[in-house]
């Protein structure tokens, strides 16, 4: 014996086929000798690490989207010319307010049945983006009440519509309207009779005799 380590053989060279390529040839795949960025740099111009970067970039952009399709805030700027309100999204990491740009807000009805209902200050609403981007396609949805804004009811068998000093209930006895109401306009029939300010009586008596019901 001499003495010498026998010699081991060196493993044979890994090889694959070029991704892309229709020839069967393949390309010799040496370690990473050199620098950190001689190996980042190969790795950049490998085809499969170029597709997981492009991959993992339509990931996180459809997770950004994603997130920003429904964002919840409060109405702090209104513009009633144009039908629009800005929202307090957030605060900054600078504690300022983070807000949303001018969206338009969504309506009671638009079609046969025309409601105006404008947003007041401080209510709670929905900005939401369809396609998950913020812009022209937003618009503000009706949330939720809150601390600011509680429920003008908490029945649960009468509906009520309430704004200002006005107020009407609709339930299992009918109708109540709280509030002044006023008129113009039109016909005021009961059971087919008009009880307008122009309908007439009948039996009308001077004195003190109560007159007959209005005519028919």
């Amino acid at each position: 014996m001499s003495g010498k380590p026998s010699s081991q053989p060196e493993p044979p060279p890994l090889t694959r086929n070029t991704i892309g390529s229709s020839s069967s040839r393949s390309r010799l795949l040496k370690p990473c000798d050199h620098t950190f960025l001689f190996c980042r740099s190969r790795a950049m111009r490998d085809p499969v690490s170029l597709e997981l970067r492009r991959q993992l970039a339509r990931t996180q952009a459809a997770e950004r989207r994603l997130a920003e399709t429904i964002i919840y805030g409060k109405v702090v700027a209104k513009d009633a010319s144009t039908r629009r309100v800005r929202l307090k999204v957030g605060t900054s990491a600078a504690g300022d307010d983070v807000l949303s740009p001018w969206l338009r807000w969504q309506e009671a009805g638009v079609g046969s049945l025309s409601i105006h209902s404008e947003p007041a200050e401080g209510e709670q609403m929905i900005m939401l983006s369809p396609s998950g981007t913020i812009g022209a396609g937003s618009i503000a949805m009706r949330g939720s009440y809150d601390r600011d804004h509680a429920a003008p009811s908490t029945s649960s068998d009468t509906a009520v519509i309430a704004a200002g000093a006005g107020r009407i209930e609709l339930g299992p006895n009918g109708i109540n309207l709280i509030g002044d109401v006023r008129m113009s306009k039109g016909v005021v029939e009961h059971e087919d009779v008009n009880i307008g300010k122009d309908h007439k009586h009948t039996e009308v008596e001077r004195g003190s005799e109560v007159s007959g019901p209005p005519e028919q």
